[in-house]
Parts: structure tokens; sequence; C-alpha cells
């Protein structure tokens, strides 16, 4: 009796759906702030890669300076929230990568999270080491910044698919009236 109980309740927790919750508001994103951002990235490792200066206090000025460009953004609703994540921690790997860890302090902490954004972005194992782990990063960064450009770029087509995939979930929700909701054994 018991079992046929619990059975029931779980079947009942599991048809009946739940009020979903309601979806962030979109924040009306400003394109050319999201893009000037971005570009900043490449015209900072264009112009060390020209010179080949600046892989130190440079790069670390620059980082700097675009992580408080983009909590200015993001307080002034001119980015929203996935796309300010994204650049944030896109930011923090190339900081990773790029500051030397002299005695292999952080070494397990920077493993761990090149192995995760290269297994994000890529799909792809972690090498670990050695030339093909610098190329799988380059190519993880180089591919999330193209992915956060597309993101910029079809924001209101994301909106818009968006709605159309929760209508087709409130369409297929199953109807509250009708017998199997006024007896459940």
């Amino acid at each position: 009796m018991l079992k046929t109980l619990t059975c029931a309740v779980l079947f009942a927790a599991l048809t009946v759906p739940a009020p979903a919750a309601e979806p962030p508001s979109p924040v009306s994103m400003d394109k050319r702030t999201a893009y000037a951002l971005l570009d900043s990235i490449g015209g900072m490792f264009h112009q060390m890669a020209a010179t080949g200066t600046g892989w130190t206090e440079e790069l670390e000025n620059g980082l700097q300076q675009f992580m408080t460009e983009a909590k200015k953004a993001k307080s002034q609703n001119q980015i929203d929230s996935v796309f300010y994540r994204r650049y944030s921690y896109l930011l923090a790997i190339i900081k990773m990568t790029a500051r030397p860890d002299p005695g292999g302090i952080l070494f397990p902490v920077i493993d761990h999270e090149l192995g995760q954004f290269v297994g994000n972005v890529l799909g792809e194992e972690w090498k670990g080491s050695g030339p093909d782990a610098i190329n799988q990063v380059l190519n993880a960064i180089v591919s999330e910044i193209i992915d956060l450009q597309m993101y910029v770029d079809n924001i209101e087509v994301r909106e818009k698919l968006r709605k159309t995939w929760e209508e087709k979930f409130i369409q297929a929700a199953p109807s509250k009236k009708g017998p199997e909701a006024a007896s459940v054994r």
C-alpha cells in the first residue's frame, strides 16, 4: 500500500506542471559596447604581437581596464549577465595563462580551470602541458571571442526563439481539468 501511494504521489508530482519561474527580462544589449569590449582584447593582443612587448605589465593593466569597463557596462545595463559572466571568465583565463606561476603554487587550480575552459569551449580533452596545450588554450580563447560576438549578433533572434519554445512548452502542458486531476489512486 505504501509503495502504491508513493508511486501515485511521484507520478502526480511529475505530471503536474510546476509553475515556471519567470525568465529574466532581457537587457537591451548595447551591441556597440559589447563589440568594443571584445575588440579591446583583440586590439591588445595585436599591439603586443606587433611590438613584441607587453606580455607582463601591459597585459595586466589591459585586463584590469577591460574588467573595469565590463563592470561599468553591466552596472549601466549596456550588457546582459550572460555576456558579462562569459567575458569576465575569458579575462580570467587570459590572466591565468599569461602570468608566470613561480614554484607552481597555482598549478592545480590553473590546470583544472584550463581543462574546464577547453572542454566547454572546444569539446576537447585538455592536453595539460606543452605546445599542444598552449594551442588548445589559444584556440579556445579565439573561439570564445567568436562565440561571444555571435551571441551579441543574434540576441534578438535568441529572444524570439526563446519565446517560441516557451509557447511550445505551455501548449504541451497537460490540463489540470479532467478525470485524472480529480482522482489519484
